[in-house]
């Protein structure tokens, strides 16, 4: 069955040639060649390579080709007798003059009548040809995709970050960067938000929603020019023809290089919001970057929304109010490389940090974990010291160490090591890595309990959920068993002071004990059964993880 399916493949007859500039004669890459059939429906598409050039199956459907690219005239052709194994077809395209070639356009009723209606339609018509490639690029030429993900929140007052999380992730074959997640017809019947309010979650346009026809009836069409941020760049802006009461929609504009003929990005802010979130400015950008295969990904694409808080203020009055605290947050992603079958790649500009990491006499701290807090990245410092860390999007982060003695908790060793990442940039730094008892110390110095100069045994634990959540607000007492003088049983004597656990679920104790003596923790919450553990140094720090059941509830 295998030598008849190849044999079927070999004896496949196939369309192949290559699309030119008909002045310069160049080949031009990412032209989208369209296989239509009688009726002109589309058999099948595909995208010219850095060669300018496109292979395909012929069917017996086909009957023509048409090729589309973005800044050129569109040529349909028909396809020449076919011969036995292969049939060749060469193709010219014109550049256009002007990106902005005027066509005849049926008049909207909903949007009013502009100078320039004929001339944004027309590079409407180019825009669409860009976006059909980013589309018909991903389906006929897949690549392996390493994207990563980011939420931001800024201060309240500025766009400055006060603080970011990373993860990353590896895309299979078929996926793309950024997808929106509903279709055109609902995100133009329903708005691009499930709620008018800051509580809502929000959506974004992709290339499949623009290009569909429920988006272009349901918009406005207007030019906007550049400014001298945007050197030849001309702006497609995209107005709702209609605005409903309660319904979250989009104003934006589509920017092209008009010297690249090229997709450059989108930027839209949400319209129907309340004043209050109007300040923050919600809305979202969305990058294109063309291959040198030619090939058009989305490379860069974040949403700016707001959020809401609960928080408590004194009024005029003096006494005190529940009031919603806003505050700007921004959630999105970048590519960090692409790499397709045929060896070609790419790689995103991003930033890296170079660490070298030393003990407190001095030494390389050879093989000591660094990792970035509430990301994905991490290093492991080699023989000298030396820890490297790539692909950072850029934006603020925080370095932790990863100590095996209290991974069982689940948290990092913090440091007062903080940086900026910026894209192809390297931070270098100097580290000096902390060790888990100098971290109980520091939290026991913090409490105000006493650390016999730092000679004490300490206990560092966390109270967590079965699902390894944080519990906050339990009470920790911690006591030591001793044995009885002639006889069998043993007694214990609690210590004068007890701790409340955090948001983190963190506790810690100080203590001049003895290696050899038993200690034993009591986890104390309102309306729940205590839980006692025992523990037994092994060293000068004991470590202890507590998961505490559910509280029960009282019947109403």
């Amino acid at each position: 069955m295998a030598s008849v399916a190849l044999a079927h493949i070999a004896r496949a007859q196939r369309l192949a040639g290559t699309v030119r500039d008909s002045v310069s004669q160049r080949p031009i890459p990412g032209v989208v060649v369209i296989l239509l059939d009688s009726a002109g429906a589309t058999v099948s598409h595909r995208l010219t390579n850095e060669h300018g050039e496109y292979l395909v199956v012929l069917r017996d459907a086909m009957r023509s080709a048409r090729f589309v690219r973005i800044g050129f005239r569109p040529e349909e052709v028909p396809i020449p007798p076919r011969a036995e194994s292969h049939t060749r077809l060469d193709v010219t395209m014109f550049a256009l003059p002007s990106m902005m070639q005027l066509v005849r356009v049926v008049a909207n009723s909903r949007c009013s009548v502009r100078k320039d209606r004929a001339g944004a339609m027309g590079l409407w018509e180019q825009a669409r040809a860009g976006l059909l490639a980013t589309i018909v690029a991903r389906e006929s030429n897949p690549a392996m995709l390493h994207r990563l993900g980011f939420e931001r929140v800024m201060d309240g007052n500025s766009d400055r970050i006060e603080s970011m999380r990373v993860r990353g992730d590896s895309a299979d074959t078929a996926a793309t960067t950024f997808f929106a997640a509903h279709s055109a017809e609902d995100l133009v019947r329903y708005g691009f938000s499930t709620d008018s309010t800051s509580a809502g979650t929000f959506f974004g346009p992709d290339a499949d929603v623009l290009l569909n026809d429920y988006f272009a009836g349901a918009y406005c069409f207007e030019l906007s020019n550049g400014s001298r941020e945007r050197p030849n760049q001309v702006g497609l802006r995209f107005v709702p023809s209609e605005h409903r009461r309660g319904r979250i929609d989009i104003d934006g504009t589509l920017w092209i290089d008009t010297l690249a003929r090229a997709l450059k990005n989108i930027e839209f802010k949400y319209v129907g919001m309340s004043e209050g979130a109007v300040r923050f400015r919600p809305g979202g950008r969305i990058s294109f970057r063309a291959m040198s295969n030619g090939i058009v990904l989305i490379d860069r694409w974040s949403l700016r929304l707001v959020s809401a808080q609960p928080d408590t203020i004194v009024n005029a009055k003096g006494s005190l109010e529940a009031r919603n605290w806003l505050y700007a947050d921004e959630t999105g992603g970048e590519l960090a490389s692409a790499t397709w079958p045929d060896g070609i790649a790419w790689k995103a500009p991003l930033g890296a940090l170079r660490i070298q990491a030393i003990d407190h006499e001095g030494r390389p701290a050879a093989g000591s974990v660094v990792a970035l807090a509430a990301t994905h990245y991490f290093g492991i410092a080699d023989s000298r010291g030396l820890v490297e860390i790539k692909n950072l999007l850029p934006g603020p982060y925080a370095v932790r160490i990863i100590d095996p003695q209290v991974a069982v908790l689940g948290i990092g060793l913090p440091t007062s090591l903080r940086f900026v990442a910026a894209r192809d940039t390297t931070s270098l730094a100097r580290l000096l890595v902390p060790t888990a008892k100098q971290f109980a110390i520091e939290r026991c110095t913090a409490a105000g309990q006493r650390t016999f100069g730092g000679a004490a045994l300490a206990v560092l634990g966390r109270v967590v959920t079965s699902r390894g959540e944080p519990v906050k607000d339990a009470k920790i007492t911690v006591a030591t068993r001793m044995k009885l003088p002639q006889s069998d049983g043993s007694s214990l004597v609690w210590l004068k002071d007890s701790w409340t656990t955090g948001s983190d679920g963190l506790f810690q104790s100080c203590h001049n004990w003895d290696l050899q003596d038993e200690i034993v923790i009591r986890v104390h919450r309102y309306g729940a059964e205590d839980v006692i553990v025992d523990g037994q140094f092994k060293s000068d720090l004991l470590v202890v993880r507590i998961p505490v059941p559910p509280v029960a509830r009282a019947d109403p």
